[in-house]
């Protein structure tokens, strides 16, 4: 797939060009054409209209509806196409971050394609696993992909933009997911933008961006096209992109009738490294964490509209339209599951040894500091005084009585008779494998026993003092590559009926939408390189591990959703200062999932899905009862016990195991959305300098139905038995139950619990107008300005819950509010142009929430003292389980800063010469893994011990020390921008973003760097610590871009 992607770009080129060229030439022939224009016609006298065309906004995702800014109760922020030109911004999140209000960007991708915009406190992102709440449409068309609701900024072509107009809260004419807001973008065509353009740029990073766009029409016919073309270098290590888009539009417009036809192609090749350390960071701001972090996005959009004039106030308008778009994507990561990140529990024997490395273990790199004494857990004691289990006593020293850790015992995991707490795996018996009598564990001495010292370490060393003795266990895998792929295929149409007097705005409609999402997800174990590049190799891997040698499925997905929508708006204008909008939306919304993945258990670790071929003897089976009999080197392994024994009896306990029979689910939501709001002008037509002055109040309810990805990861509470062939067994959440499927988004799901949907009820009051309206050339002119309060709760909020370690869900977590203030004003003051944007915005939990954050400073640590409960009723935590923080109402969400700012200056030196400056400010904000707020730079990990001696209390100890603090801090950068026109149609330009070269962040989220400094561990050639005793508790950050510095030209030709 990715080949052909990257074949269709000299297609893509070729086709653009040829109508381009095509463009081009009516253009032309209609230049010539003029030159025979009858010179007796009479040029008509231009009319000047109360209220600009500009003024008036295309209400709702298809034209028809015709609004002046005034009419509409809520604070609507408009682009232009020539605003968008004149930000010379990269993208769109560029340009929303820089040009509107209470607007900010996360860069978690670490790609200028991939940001999450959020607006208000709500999200478009093209991540999965971020809260959507911003519905977004290009020329009526809903770009949210129905798989997750996310929006691929990277898809969208700037070039063909001809406005933006953003429309706050939860207006229900543009249907689901409006929680927050709506973007709605109109493309350009050959009547309203005729003339050709060519725009190119280069510089830092090796840059190159060109845009070209041709337009013409002969008064009926209109035709436009665009291409734009984008590749770099990227300023982070191993980060290249491309894009590549191109549209193309044909209109017709008769007397009674407009028709149009547009198609859009995209094939971009993006890569975003993501997150780093903090500390990394400082050391160097280019580098990357892991890579490859790629994504390849393919598109194509077709789409047929019109509108029907009856009279000059009544039209009906349609549209049909058909979106198909790919997406692939290779994430590489490093791989932490090993068995003590997780309960500590993992092998199967504990023997003595001579301190000799062997050949006949397993060789699973336990690396880890299980017990957190800061030191590789290569030794603990062995059942010293025979009792079968490992005890106090067996820590005791008899001649000392002191506690004593002999270096010559080796550390295996503990389980089975290591372990007292641990239940004993059944005997083989003689109906199953004749005359086999039961499994021995492994207690032999010497170089020949069954288990290795740890990363194949000698005595008590730390790093390896030779060679031979490395610290590691070579062959180990310590990375993972992930990959996924979705094909999303979504056909619509809509028929709306129009009615634009001068006392009513009435329109009334339906639409349907019905998509079909593919998804397939699977993994696989690697290596990491000094570049910190993830790769896969498996002749260096050690044969045990199957998910090294091929890919392992996780899931496969098959979502179909149709959205079935009637709506209506009504605004009355009894005065014409006065007017009344009453709209709602009816939505019946059906989802249907066919899932297939790995069972709960079948959902092993990847290291322990074993090549059962390679799998060395680790336990000795016995051919009797008699102990006599055993012999003495270990003749099975205990991993052939699970395929031999327990997969023919209950094939869903299979390591791997990949279910072929899908979950099937169904589910039907239906919502009917109202909105109230007014506008009044109470000093329209005084004579005073704030007669423009609107005060205007809406309120709106708006929905949002859980995505097929949600639906099919999402969190199952229902009590069941753990085990369910016995009833008496504990009950668990069916999510945590053998039977339950698992899920570890982006790539994995499970079986589809029923989520309720997210309902929202928005408010906002506001004020907004305009002075020295009266004093053309004077100091200030055209001085616009507003001011207004907003707030928004949502009921049934999803959100993406760490449940365990390496188990995440998407689940209800009740109720979420964002609310806060924004103004702003601009204008022009003699040859200067200004502006200023302001938002406050305060986005807050507002309900008790448990989720995991385990390097999160305030995380529970208790994992024995505590006996956990689940509420019988709705099957979630009672309390905090181990490693899970407590998210209270009031707690501020990630990612959204209190204050956003940006600000601009435009100086006219002369008519050929522009200079501006743009600042774009704001506050610190908490990084993701921090919830709850409470986490503490400085703070040390607690780490409950079990008690030497029976009975005593749980002993705590401080671990490993939280190094950076749970949040970002805010930031304010400046950009310079000049353009000088050299003549008539023929610019240069020149930008400077990060003018003082500030160094700061984005996005953030808690983790763990085990590319650290050794103060014990073995370092490897990737920088990889073996020991994670010396791992650092950072928070890793979304480093923005240095300075960077580009020039250009634009050539503009109009007929």
């Amino acid at each position: 797939m990715f080949k052909s992607i990257r074949l269709g770009y000299s297609q893509l080129l070729n086709y653009f060009f040829f109508v381009i060229n095509f463009v081009l030439f009516l253009s032309c022939s209609w230049v010539y054409a003029d030159e025979d224009v009858d010179p007796t016609l009479i040029q008509l006298e231009t009319v000047v209209v109360e209220g600009k065309a500009s003024d008036l906004k295309k209400l709702g995702p298809i034209e028809g509806l015709q609004l002046s800014k005034e009419q509409i109760p809520s604070n609507v922020q408009s682009l232009s196409s020539d605003d968008i030109k004149k930000s010379m911004t990269t993208s769109i999140g560029d340009l929303m971050n820089s040009k509107l209000q209470s607007v900010n960007v996360n860069d978690y991708a670490g790609n200028p394609f991939q940001m999450d915009v959020t607006f208000r406190g709500f999200s478009a992102s093209p991540q999965l696993g971020t809260p959507q709440g911003l519905s977004v449409f290009l020329d009526g068309v809903r770009v949210n992909e129905p798989f997750g609701d996310v929006v691929n900024w990277d898809l969208i072509p700037m070039g063909a933009i001809s406005t933006m107009d953003v429309f706050p809260g939860s207006n229900p004419l543009f249907g689901l997911n409006t929680l927050g807001g709506a973007i709605a973008l109109r493309t350009k065509n050959g009547f309203d933008d005729s003339g050709f353009n060519i725009n190119f740029q280069g510089g830092s990073w090796d840059r190159k961006r060109g845009e070209v766009t041709a337009g013409w029409n002969n008064g009926t016919v209109g035709a436009f096209a665009s291409f734009t073309g984008f590749n770099e270098e990227g300023w982070r290590n191993n980060s290249p992109s491309q894009v590549n888009q191109g549209f193309a539009r044909f209109d017709v417009r008769g007397d009674e009738y407009n028709l149009r036809f547009s198609t859009l192609v995209v094939g971009n090749n993006l890569l975003g490294n993501g997150l780093i350390p903090t500390d990394l960071f400082n050391k160097n701001p280019e580098s990357v964490f892991t890579s490859p972090d790629q994504t390849e996005n393919e598109l194509q959009q077709y789409t047929l509209g019109g509108e029907f004039f009856f009279n000059d106030n009544l039209s009906l308008t349609g549209q049909i339209y058909r979106r198909d778009s790919n997406r692939r994507s290779i994430a590489g990561d490093i791989y932490e599951d090993f068995d003590e990140m997780d309960s500590g529990l993992g092998g199967h024997v504990l023997g003595k040894a001579d301190g000799k490395s062997t050949d006949t273990g397993q060789p699973i790199c336990q690396y880890l500091d299980k017990n957190k004494d800061k030191r590789p857990d290569y030794f603990v004691p062995t059942d010293r005084d025979g009792s079968g289990v490992i005890d106090e006593d067996d820590f005791i020293d008899p001649n000392t009585g002191q506690l004593q850790i002999e270096p010559t015992w080796i550390n295996a995991p503990l389980t089975s008779k290591n372990n007292e707490f641990a239940e004993l795996m059944p005997a083989l018996n003689a109906d199953e494998f004749g005359s086999c009598g039961r499994l021995k564990y492994n207690d032999v001495v010497g170089p020949l026993g069954s288990v290795l010292t740890r990363n194949g370490a000698f005595f008590n060393t730390y790093k390896g003092d030779t060679p031979e003795k490395k610290g590691w266990i070579p062959g180990t895998p310590i990375g993972i590559l992930s990959k996924s792929a979705i094909e999303q295929n979504t056909d619509g149409a809509s028929l709306q009926l129009n009615w634009n007097s001068d006392e009513h705005k009435f329109m009334a409609g339906g639409s349907i939408d019905a998509a079909t999402t593919d998804f397939e997800t699977s993994q696989r174990l690697g290596l990491i390189d000094a570049s910190h590049r993830v790769y896969s190799d498996p002749s260096q891997l050690d044969p045990i591990y199957l998910a090294g040698k091929q890919d392992i499925r996780n899931n496969s997905f098959l979502g179909k959703s149709t959205t079935i929508s009637g709506y209506f708006s009504e605004t009355f204008s009894p005065w014409d200062n006065l007017h009344l909008n009453f709209a709602g939306r009816f939505n019946k919304t059906r989802v249907k999932n066919n899932v297939r993945s790995r069972t709960r258990i079948g959902f092993a670790n990847l290291h322990s899905i074993l090549d059962v071929h390679q799998v060395r003897p680790n336990v000795i089976l016995c051919p009797s009862s008699d102990p006599a009999s055993c012999p003495a080197l270990a003749n099975y392994n205990i991993n052939e016990f699970d395929r031999d024994v327990r997969q023919p009896a209950d094939p869903r306990n299979g390591l791997g195991k990949y279910s072929e029979t899908p979950t099937q689910d169904t589910f039907d939501y239906t919502s009917f959305n109202p909105s109230l709001g007014f506008s009044y002008l109470p000093f329209k037509d005084q004579d005073v300098a704030y007669r423009s002055m609107d005060v205007f109040f809406n309120w709106s309810r708006g929905n949002r139905a859980p995505s097929s990805v949600e639906l099919g990861c999402a969190y199952d509470p229902t009590l069941v038995p753990q085990n369910p062939d016995d009833p008496n067994s504990p009950l668990t959440p069916k999510s945590f139950s053998s039977v339950g499927g698992a899920c570890t988004l982006p790539t994995a799901l499970s079986g589809d619990p029923f989520l309720p949907q997210i309902k929202s009820d928005s408010f906002e009051f506001g004020l907004r107008g305009k002075l020295f309206e009266d004093f053309k050339g004077g100091l200030f002119e055209d001085i616009s300005w507003n001011a207004s309060i907003f707030r928004t709760d949502l009921k049934n909020d999803i959100y993406l819950v760490g449940i365990t370690a390496d188990r995440s869900f998407f689940d209800t977590i009740g109720e979420t509010r964002r609310e806060g203030i924004e103004f702003g004003f601009s204008g022009k003051a003699g040859f200067v142009d200004f502006g200023l944007n302001y938002g406050y915005t305060d986005a807050t939990f507002q309900s008790d929430l448990f989720m995991v954050s385990r390097h999160n400073s305030s995380a529970e640590y208790r994992q024995n003292s505590v006996q956990f409960q689940y509420d019988p009723n709705t099957g979630r935590p009672l309390q905090p389980l181990t490693d899970m923080i407590h998210v209270k109402p009031g707690d501020r969400m990630p990612g959204i800063p209190l204050h956003n700012i940006n600000a601009s200056l435009n100086f006219h030196i002369t008519p050929e010469w522009e200079f501006g400056v743009t600042m774009i400010a704001h506050s610190d904000s908490y990084v993701r893994g921090n919830e709850n707020n409470e986490h503490r730079q400085g703070d040390y990990e607690l780490i409950e011990k079990n008690p030497i001696v029976f009975g005593d209390d749980y002993v705590i100890e401080k671990g490993r020390q939280f190094k950076d603090p749970g949040s970002i801090p805010g930031y304010a950068i400046f950009n310079l921008k000049t353009r000088y026109e050299v003549f008539k149609g023929f610019s240069m330009f020149a930008m400077v973003n990060n003018l003082f070269d500030r160094r700061y962040a984005t996005a953030g989220r808690l983790g763990i760097n085990p590319f650290s400094p050794s103060e014990r561990g073995t370092i490897g050639t990737s920088g990889w610590n073996y020991n994670s005793g010396d791992w650092l508790n950072s928070t890793f950050i979304g480093p923005g871009a240095p300075r960077g510095i580009w020039v250009g030209f634009d050539y503009k030709f109009e007929p």
